[in-house]
């Protein structure tokens, strides 16, 4: 069986135990030649394990252990220059303390003392037991800031240079942020804040010639313009064409995980129809404009393998905690602009397919973040992706999962809708295991007449009226519910339920539903127009989508929903009854 470590961050564990590892070591040369190297990635998306990987092969310490950890990948057979050659330094501020601003400086200073630790007690042969003691000793009083310039220093007298890692470098800055502590933030990286204090030392220190080399990611840029007068040495590579693809991975990549999972472990699809799900889920994000591949969610993909080598199709084709992730990162937007705004642009992401995104890279925290900083930090987290220079989109259908829950707990906390799943379960059992949508009209009618019946959505789009509903409709696993899907001759679906394969056992029909709403100002000629048209694009696409997509087993049938602002609600039976 194929050994699926998911959410394993560290290399050397993970070839210890001969678990799966996808080879990104031809990146290595590519990241060799930016000596300070600043990236950012969506949560996630395999940060971690790329430090771990970089630190495995730059260590000093890992000469002997080289044969055995890259055994079989594109570095062995093809080793840089610096292979092996450098005092390594990490830190990671993840999980710091932020309660006030003196257990945030405590909790900072012991893990810049922790990890110089560690790089003295890993390299005694050079620095000698004595300097390990004598920092213990000394660095008890010390700041960040000093004790980086103890390390320098101590540097300086050997013949060694030090490569300095730093994982999740905005971490504290994010969950200050997101608590609406934006000034806290000002404060520690001010001028004489103590976290300015510490990179302007690191700044020292790579001036002088011991701080060789950098390697530093996160999730968002928040941090770099505050930084920058600071530590302006680093080199945003976030969207730079050629490591578009350094992580999450390819479509060949996901491939060579397919082929080696047992494909028994579903009866109907084969390995390029479970592949096509992946695509649909998890595939879709571009970092730079001109990018030829999209790239995979990494973390997802894993998470994905690990059930289905084992069990099949997950129910839950998200990781819950990667969804606790990203209610997080809504937090941070909340906390820098606002509830309202986010919704806002919540909403218009929803009723729009592609959104106009001038992308900005450094943030301040003087002012509220405006509509094109929010777009962009939504970009930064994986929540929306490149489609053309200055065009983007939401990256997959787990992402748009996310987006329509954002706006169901709108309605249920600002709105004080309830989202009661009782009469969702009747309409959409009676539609999977009897192919009956009867239900689905009382459904229709509860929701918008009873439901949104103080939501004024008089003057929105058909589009946005329609992700209201989809957004209840999602709170159910039996379907996934997509929207406009495509077709050929650029014709796309309102609404395909298709059956989740996870309840294959259960969901014994696939939907083809047609939305239409009628509005107050509609003429009774122009209602009848939307009528004609949405019954017509019901029978259309069934014939279509029956003829040119596999059923697995399952009935497809099609009905038009036409909604009216009298409250009548109609269901028009057609294709496969």
């Amino acid at each position: 069986m194929l050994q699926i470590a998911y959410g394993e961050a560290n290399f050397e564990n993970l070839r210890k135990d001969k678990s799966f590892f996808v080879d990104k070591t031809h990146f290595i040369p590519l990241v060799e030649r930016i000596k300070k190297f600043f990236f950012i990635r969506p949560r996630r998306f395999g940060k971690s394990l790329w430090i771990s990987v970089l630190i495995s092969y730059y260590d000093i310490n890992g000469e002997k252990k080289f044969d055995e950890l890259f055994d079989g990948l594109y570095i062995k057979e093809n080793p840089t220059e610096y292979k092996n050659s450098y005092l390594v330094l990490k830190f990671d501020f993840s999980g710091l303390n932020t309660v006030n601003l003196e257990s945030l400086r405590r909790d900072f200073n012991n893990r810049i003392r922790s990890s110089i630790e560690q790089l003295f007690r890993s390299n005694d042969s050079i620095f000698g037991n004595e300097f390990y003691t004598l920092f213990l000793e000394k660095s008890k009083d010390m700041s960040a800031s000093v004790m980086i310039d103890f390390l320098k220093k101590e540097v300086l007298n050997t013949r060694n240079k030090v490569y300095t890692f730093i994982d999740e470098y905005d971490h504290f800055a994010n969950k200050l942020a997101s608590e609406g502590r934006e000034t806290f933030v000002r404060d520690i990286i001010s001028k004489t804040g103590f976290v300015r204090e510490f990179y302007e030392q690191m700044k020292v220190g790579s001036g002088e010639g011991a701080f060789e080399r950098f390697f530093i990611t996160g999730v968002s840029p928040i941090m770099l313009d505050e930084l920058a007068s600071g530590f302006n040495i680093m080199s945003n590579m976030t969207t730079d064409y050629e490591y578009n693809e350094m992580l999450g991975f390819t479509e060949e990549e996901v491939r060579g995980i397919l082929d080696k999972v047992s494909i028994d472990k579903i009866e109907l699809k084969n390995k390029e129809e479970v592949f096509q799900d992946l695509v649909q889920y998890y595939n879709g994000y571009k970092f730079n404009h001109n990018a030829n591949k999209s790239v995979f969610n990494s973390d997802m993909v894993m998470y994905f393998f690990q059930h289905f080598s084992r069990h099949g199709y997950p129910d839950e084709i998200l990781d819950l905690n990667v969804k606790t992730d990203y209610n997080k990162l809504r937090g941070l937007i909340v906390g820098t602009s606002g509830k309202d705004k986010l919704q806002q642009i919540i909403e218009e992401i929803n009723e729009k397919s592609v959104i106009e995104v001038d992308l900005v890279q450094r943030f301040n925290f003087e002012n509220r973040f405006d509509d094109n900083e929010i777009k962009s930090l939504l970009y930064f987290f994986g929540l929306l992706t490149y489609k053309g220079i200055e065009e983007m989109v939401i990256p997959n259908y787990v992402i748009k999962t996310l987006f329509w829950e954002y706006l169901r707990n709108f309605l249920k906390e600002e709105k004080k809708i309830e989202f009661y799943m009782e009469p969702l379960k009747k309409a959409l059992n009676a539609m999977a295991k009897e192919g009956n949508p009867d239900y689905l009209k009382d459904l229709a009618e509860e929701f918008f007449f009873t439901k949104l019946s103080s939501y004024d959505y008089s003057n929105l789009s058909e589009k946005h009226i329609k992700v209201l509903f989809i957004s209840y409709f999602t709170l159910s696993k039996l379907y996934n519910v997509i929207s406009e899907r495509e077709l050929s001759q650029r014709k796309r679906i309102d609404l395909l339920f298709e059956a989740n394969p996870a309840y294959y056992n259960y969901v014994l029909y696939n939907f083809i539903v047609e939305f239409k709403y009628i509005r107050k100002t509609d003429s009774e000629k122009k209602a009848k127009e939307k009528r004609d048209q949405a019954i017509e694009q019901a029978q259309e696409y069934y014939e279509i989508y029956k003829r040119d997509f596999k059923q697995f087993g399952r009935e497809l049938r099609s009905i038009a929903l036409i909604v009216s602002h009298t409250q009548d609600v109609e269901i028009v039976k057609l294709g496969g009854f």
